[in-house]
């Protein structure tokens, strides 16, 4: 069958007649027919061609495409020569069969760009030796209504598995497509596909109030069953007295000193604090007890972002006032109780979203000690609203109130005992300071600076505006937050270092534009009301002496100093050299002057303790950005959500020469009951153990590296997080406390190997 673009339906009786694979009512795309790939296929980065045999599902041929490992962005993209029209079928979705002929479960992801140029990526999991028919939303209220959720449980069965959003939900429908992509990103091990029987086709009927009822009154799935649902709070106290009794029996591994250090390695010397060393070729951290140390551990050992939002608002608007003073942000504030008087002011502002939970207590109830209010949202359709954590509830229902009367105490002791008995060294980044005395695992603190100071653009500022470090506000606001945290940690030898900030949009090195987008908008403003744009000012007239020389060096027409700091037009284009090279100095002058605030507001008050730096990304992060803070980071950190390290995204390493410590990283599914996996997909829980062995060795096999942080230790709240809707299973324990054993067991068994495996050239001789 010749390949053919869709033109509209009329063209629908001609397609399935050649294949019948496809509903009556849906329009086929491709099936491949033809013996050579058609011309509207792109191929980067993999390798494809048509077969027959397995994975054919409509038809006599499919696309099979082979993804090399450590690749970026391998797959194929699909363009016609007339946009796919869809609006013919109302809601609908893309719908096509893929086959794994690979060796291990698949992340797979799709890009579909419409006719205007919005890009939707959504991405799932295929397992080892499966087919599957996965659908895409273009319609409908999957696809354009955001319920507070990263994503939603299947509006509708029958169709196959939802590709799941790996993004904010964009709230339009795409009406014609411009193109699809289906590709990886960065695999740990080669993989192949067998794709077939691209096409669209209408929705079924969506039933109404088809989320009403789908939280229990644990905040599990109630649709779902999982081996580590619970049913009552009988057997959730069976379940935690059961796991009491065998962590009384664990303890920390053999092989590890007071701090979690390798007393099978050489002891250097102990200075009562952690420090970064290199031996040999390999970076390392060593303990207070000068022992050899690597960071094993998992983020977030905190409450809070275990709400979410409960669909009430108050009217009182006490409750939103925030003191301009505070140095923690909305997302890593726990569950501020409201008040009485705001609760009397209590209405129903989303009613959709109240009818997702089959039980929330009365204010009057022991249990409504856990409701609080959040007064801002990153992202979703919530501004502000009460919220409630299952998590603490379940903590009540589960440990019961001790003598004490701080049922968090017990939480925070369990959450240490399992640490030991599940061999990590560590606690990662945003634990809770109420951990920073329990001196029996290292941990590693944090902050932010947040402000009134003033700020810049890279143009693609996910977490918000970036800061202008030339603000003398900015250092005043970056000291008062290293106070809070000096005072927290107290000087205490357990702290291995501290984060400050997390994932900055410090651009990325796909365009010139996307490199520079800071030093573009930045140029664009006002010295008067930019700092920055009044250091970089002064630098150029520094160099350039003249306009007339900056003239020259960039083939530009400014007419006068004066001209040039009221505000530098965007250009078509950015293609002179001496521009380039400035755009360069000035990022790096600018990222310098972040990480040497930062870093000497530490200095000057936790002189004994690490400065981590911020946790950079892929996408948030240059050879300017990465430069300036290895001039005073004293171990690099980045955020890095693959299937394993990989080394093409890691080549930097070798010039800056700093140890590194990756800060977040996970792997998730939906077999569970919760909607959405998370950033990477597994198969299910013992995929999941297998992921994270996987990405861990790659990390203690590189010799830069020197820690990893699992990113979470407790699932997302079902009905998304409130700070921005994120409904992941990327925790090691459940909302119930309930610890996920298949990837519990995995991460004994990789801490036991942990120490001979990246240090065993260094072993002690046996006695």
């Amino acid at each position: 069958m010749k390949i053919r673009s869709l033109f509209g339906v009329a063209l629908a009786a001609a397609w399935l007649c050649v294949c019948s694979a496809p509903a009556a009512d849906s329009l086929l795309v491709h099936s491949f027919e033809e013996e050579t790939l058609p011309a509207e296929l792109r191929v980067e980065g993999a390798t494809a061609e048509v077969v027959q045999g397995t994975g054919v599902t409509a038809g006599d041929r499919a696309l099979r495409v082979v993804f090399p490992a450590d690749t970026s962005d391998a797959g194929v993209q699909i363009t016609p020569t007339t946009p796919w029209d869809c609006r013919p079928l109302g809601e609908c979705h893309l719908a096509f069969d893929a086959t794994n002929v690979g060796d291990s479960s698949l992340h797979l992801r799709c890009n579909v760009t419409s006719r205007r140029g919005v890009v939707v990526r959504r991405t799932a999991c295929l397992p080892e030796g499966e087919t599957r028919t996965f659908y895409f939303p273009l319609s409908g209220p999957e696809a354009a209504k955001d319920h507070g959720m990263r994503d939603d449980p299947a509006a509708f069965a029958g169709v196959g598995h939802k590709l799941l959003l790996s993004s904010a939900k964009w709230g339009g429908n795409i009406a014609q497509i411009k193109s699809v992509s289906l590709y990886v990103l960065d695999t740990a091990s080669e993989d192949a596909v067998v794709f077939d029987n691209l096409r669209l086709a209408p929705n079924p009927t969506t039933p109404s109030g088809y989320l009403d009822g789908i939280v229990d009154r644990f905040g599990q799935s109630s649709r779902a069953e999982f081996d580590e649902k619970v049913r009552s709070e009988d057997e959730l106290r069976v379940v935690a007295e059961e796991e009491l009794a065998q962590l009384a029996a664990g303890g920390p591994l053999a092989d590890r000193g007071r701090f979690g250090g390798w007393r099978g390695g050489p002891r250097l010397d102990a200075t009562g604090y952690f420090r970064a060393e290199k031996i040999g070729e390999k970076w390392a951290l060593v303990d207070p007890e000068g022992y050899l140390y690597f960071a094993t551990g998992i983020d977030n050992l905190r409450m809070a972002n275990t709400s979410t939002f409960t669909g009430i608002d108050f009217k009182d608007p006490s409750v939103r006032y925030r003191d301009p003073e505070d140095v923690t942000p909305e997302d890593s504030i726990g569950i501020v109780p409201s008040s009485a008087e705001a609760r009397a002011t209590a209405y129903v502002a989303y009613p959709e979203r109240r009818r997702m939970f089959e039980w929330l207590p009365d204010y009057n109830h022991p249990l409504a000690k856990h409701y609080g209010y959040r007064r801002s949202a990153h992202l979703g359709p919530f501004p502000h609203g009460e919220v409630f954590s299952f998590y603490l509830a379940n903590l009540e229902r589960r440990y019961g109130v001790p003598a004490s009367g701080d049922r968090l105490e017990v939480w925070r002791r369990v959450t240490i005992d399992r640490m030991l008995d599940w061999g990590f060294t560590s606690l990662g980044n945003w634990t809770d300071a109420s951990f920073y005395q329990n001196d029996r695992v290292p941990y590693f603190a944090n902050g932010w600076i947040i402000g009134d100071f003033k700020t810049v653009s890279s143009g693609a500022d996910y977490w918000g505006p970036m800061p202008d470090p030339f603000d003398p506000e900015f250092k005043r606001r970056a000291e008062a937050t290293v106070a809070v945290i000096a005072e927290e940690v107290k000087g205490n030898p357990w702290c291995v270092g501290v984060f400050i900030d997390n994932e900055k949009a410090w651009g990325n090195e796909k365009s010139t534009r996307s490199r520079f987008g800071i030093v573009i908008h930045t140029l664009t403003r006002d010295a008067s009301d930019s700092p920055t744009k009044a250091a970089w000012v002064a630098l150029l007239r520094e160099k350039y002496k003249t306009i007339a020389g900056l003239n020259d060096a960039w083939q530009t027409n400014v007419a006068s100093w004066e001209d040039f700091a009221r505000g530098f037009a965007k250009l078509e284009a950015y293609d002179n050299r001496a521009m380039l090279a400035d755009f360069s100095e000035l990022l790096e002058l600018y990222a310098e002057a972040y990480f040497k605030t930062v870093h000497d507001a530490l200095a000057e008050v936790m002189p004994n303790h690490l400065y981590l730096g911020c946790r950079m990304t892929p996408w948030g992060m240059t050879r300017e950005t990465r430069r300036a803070a290895a001039r005073y980071a004293d171990v690099m950190s980045y955020n890095f959500y693959r299937e394993a390290l990989g080394t093409h995204n890691w080549t930097f390493l070798d010039e800056i020469d700093k140890p590194s410590i990756i800060g977040e990283f996970h792997m998730g599914t939906t077999d569970g009951g919760m909607p959405h996996a998370g950033l990477i997909h597994a198969q299910d829980q013992a995929d999941r153990g297998r992921m994270f062995h996987t990405y861990m060795n790659s990390v203690i096999d590189n010799p830069y590296f020197v820690g990893a942080h699992w990113f979470q230790y407790i699932d997302s709240p079902m009905t998304g997080r409130a700070h921005d809707g994120e409904n992941y299973n990327v925790g090691f324990v459940t909302v119930a406390d309930v610890p996920y054993k298949q990837l519990v067991d995995s991460a004994r068994e990789l801490n036991r190997s942990l120490y001979p495996r990246r240090f065993g050239d260094l072993a002690k001789p046996a006695e």
